[in-house]
């Protein structure tokens, strides 16, 4: 499990109108259970709460980058981390790749 909190809270400038983002890996059998966790995280507030799920493929590999720099809530597995850190590192190097493609072909 990863759980980060990331954003204006972890760094000490958040303000009435903060939420508080949190980036989570979650070690679960299946989505239900995943969203179970996640539902239950959203409800234990007042607050605002926004989840980046570490390992949604829709999310910019750019921002999970930036969230994994935050405050670490619980000792994180050390190969789920690398693991982790490593797939963002590649999307992210992908993506720069790609658009000096496009920078390239479009001179």
């Amino acid at each position: 499990m990863i759980a980060v909190l990331y954003g204006s809270y972890a760094k000490g400038s958040a303000h009435k109108r903060s939420d508080i983002d949190l980036a989570l890996y979650l070690n679960v059998k299946n989505e239900k259970e995943e969203m179970e966790i996640i539902d239950n995280i959203l409800m234990s507030s007042d607050m605002d709460i926004s989840i980046l799920r570490l390992h949604d493929k829709d999310e910019s590999p750019f921002v999970m980058q930036e969230a994994l720099k935050g405050t670490h809530l619980i000792e994180p597995d050390t190969d789920t981390l690398y693991s982790i850190t490593r797939k963002i590192l590649h999307d992210c190097e992908d993506i720069r790749f790609r658009r000096e493609i496009k920078v390239e072909q479009g001179r």
